[in-house]
């Protein structure tokens, strides 16, 4: 008879073991939803800055062009806190009119 318990208990543990694999896969599925979502969110935002570039680019380099032109000390400031730094270019030797 006790060896009987034994083996009903035996026999009930070994049954809520898929019950208990199935409750783990489930947990684990739900948080490869989220990786998956989040890996989602991550490579649209590196899409849509690859996709910024030539445009970020091509504003830099007016605001540099400004920053020169106008002599513009907070443009060149918001530059350089950006990162950014620009330099006056030297004149060329044609450019002051007189023809070289």
């Amino acid at each position: 008879m006790r060896g009987r318990a034994a083996l009903n208990i035996l026999l009930v543990i070994l049954a809520a073991a898929p019950l208990a694999l199935a409750v783990a896969n489930f947990l684990q599925s739900q948080g490869n939803h989220a990786l998956r979502t989040e890996v989602g969110r991550r490579q649209h935002q590196i899409n849509e800055a690859a996709r910024l570039v030539r445009p970020n680019q091509a504003l830099v380099r007016a605001i540099a062009m400004a920053a020169i032109k106008n002599r513009d000390g907070r443009l060149r400031e918001l530059l350089s806190r950006n990162g950014i730094m620009i330099r006056d270019a030297p004149a060329s030797p044609g450019a002051n009119g007189r023809g070289g």
